[in-house]
């Protein structure tokens, strides 16, 4: 529990950005503008280009309303509150610069949010959820099996009541009233607005860990060691906090499809009740709610691979320092060898006939097993014939695709129509001579400017084979035959 001294709350007032927001002179305009912008549509984050553009139109309506209140430009103001001092927006860099509230922000705004957002408080509701939550908080602390045990029979017995009565009777007896619904259902839209307001304490976390990370890294005696084992030190330890723990549990019951599917059913039937559909258009972000909770998740999890991404950027900067500093080190000794003026008095130490033979030993390749090559048995020898005696008769005997007669099918249905697929002549004229055939069309297509053939329109054709009669579908590009339109034009001015 935090101290409620007056020095505590002095420094609090003077010093923490949610206090200083409330605080501020414009403050009306600074949350208006941002609750306007974030928290109406529940956007994590909105691009600083967009964001500067509607600032410019809110200063304008209000600058005609009072003039001269607001003389400033809207990225003036932006930046000002994004600063150290005032700490109300983060304006990062993903894709391009966008701008996100702070965790202090959302507390200000949450808490002018429960000023004016529900008609009535519901007493019952939040009692009742008391009292189950210490329900639970015995029943799952337990250790005793037989205690246990014990606490579910006396649910087993609540419930086998309820079905027998509702078998003798016929109806249930246990609704609730519509007042009953009706803060429930404010108590859940409620605490559904708090948890999306806790992912910015939970973010703040990691880009905390991502900044004194950082501020390491700048220090002159950061050493790689002592980087890295201070990054897993602290993802671990921020993963076995209960803060953590508690994200990390709830992040993969949020993942999973039937948790998600049962809280979209859930909602869906909450909507369709009589008692809140007068609540419903004021509480209509609960409908969207599994969306922002993925939104404001991911954005969190997005905070935590900066993590892994600041490690992997200082460790790649370690690496190029060391690589320019070992260059360095060579250039000053061939330097210094060059400028070494030549003693007289130094014998050799050895001299060796030829040049010098140099060998690495990384250069050496490492041994591979030499490769054999397996060579079939020769053909058994036949017995040499007469050339006389050889059927020559496959060689004589080949098909022959005629391409006047393929154009002649062509001309022939473009009479009738002006332009034609392949696929239409194939249909009239289907293939007699397979492949050949076929090639011989777009042989036709390539050679004639009034014909196209378009790579970017694939077209599946069956072809039949003669051998086996099965049948092969080839992806060809798409052909198109046109009718010459320059002859008719022509004829069409010879007639009258």
């Amino acid at each position: 529990m935090a101290a409620m001294d007056y020095d505590s709350l002095t420094y609090d007032f003077q010093h923490v950005p949610a206090l200083k927001l409330l605080r501020a002179e414009h403050a009306p305009f600074i949350i208006s503008f941002l609750y306007q912008q974030f928290k109406r549509k529940q956007r994590v984050n909105v691009p600083l280009s967009e964001l500067s553009e509607r600032l410019e139109d809110y200063l304008e309506a209000l600058n005609a309303e009072q003039e001269g209140s607001y003389p400033r430009t809207a990225m003036t103001y932006l930046t000002e509150w994004s600063d150290e001092e005032h700490g109300f927006i983060r304006i990062g860099h993903h894709e391009q610069p966008v701008v996100e509230l702070t965790a202090d922000t959302e507390r200000s705004v949450g808490w002018l949010e429960e000023l004016h957002a529900q008609p009535f408080v519901g007493t019952e509701s939040r009692f009742l959820s008391i009292v189950q939550m210490l329900r639970d908080m015995v029943y799952r602390s337990t250790e005793d099996p037989e205690e246990r045990l014990q606490q579910l029979e006396q649910q087993r017995d609540e419930l086998q009541r309820q079905i027998d009565l509702i078998h003798e009777t016929g109806a249930v007896d246990d609704r609730y009233t519509p007042t009953q619904i009706k803060e429930r259902f404010l108590e859940v839209c409620s605490q559904a607005r708090q948890l999306l307001r806790d992912f910015r304490l939970i973010e703040e976390k990691f880009r905390t860990i991502a900044r004194s990370i950082r501020e390491a890294h700048l220090s002159p005696d950061a050493r790689k060691g002592s980087l890295i084992e201070y990054v897993l030190d602290a993802d671990a330890k921020l993963k076995d906090s209960e803060q953590g723990r508690s994200f990390y549990a709830f992040w993969e019951f949020l993942i999973a499809p039937s948790r998600r599917e049962e809280l979209a059913r859930l909602l869906k039937s909450v909507r369709h009740l009589a008692e809140v559909q007068s609540l419903w258009s004021e509480e209509d972000f609960l409908q969207r709610f599994p969306t922002y909770l993925v939104d404001a998740g991911s954005q969190v999890v997005r905070s935590n691979s900066l993590l892994a991404e600041q490690l992997r950027r200082i460790l790649d900067e370690k690496q190029r320092a060391e690589q320019r500093r070992i260059l360095d080190l060579i250039w000053q000794i061939k330097r210094h060898i060059l400028r070494a003026p030549e003693r007289e008095d130094v014998r050799d130490f050895c001299e060796l006939d030829g040049p010098l033979l140099v060998q690495m030993p990384l250069e050496r390749p490492l041994w591979e097993p030499r490769q054999t090559t397996n060579f079939q048995p020769m053909p058994e020898q036949i017995p040499a014939t007469h050339p006389s005696d050889i059927d020559l008769s496959p060689l004589r005997n080949r098909f022959y695709v005629d391409e006047r007669e393929l154009r002649l099918h062509i001309e022939k249905l473009l009479v009738q129509q002006k332009e034609i697929e392949l696929s239409d002549v194939l249909a009239a004229y289907p293939l007699t001579k397979g492949l050949t055939e076929l090639l011989m069309y777009y042989t036709i297509a390539a050679g004639d400017p009034r014909h196209q053939i378009d790579p970017t329109q694939p077209r599946t054709i069956t072809l039949r084979t003669v051998e086996d009669e099965s049948e092969k579908r080839l992806t060809l590009p798409r052909v198109l035959y046109c009718r010459d339109v320059s002859n008719e034009e022509e004829i069409g001015e010879e007639r009258p």
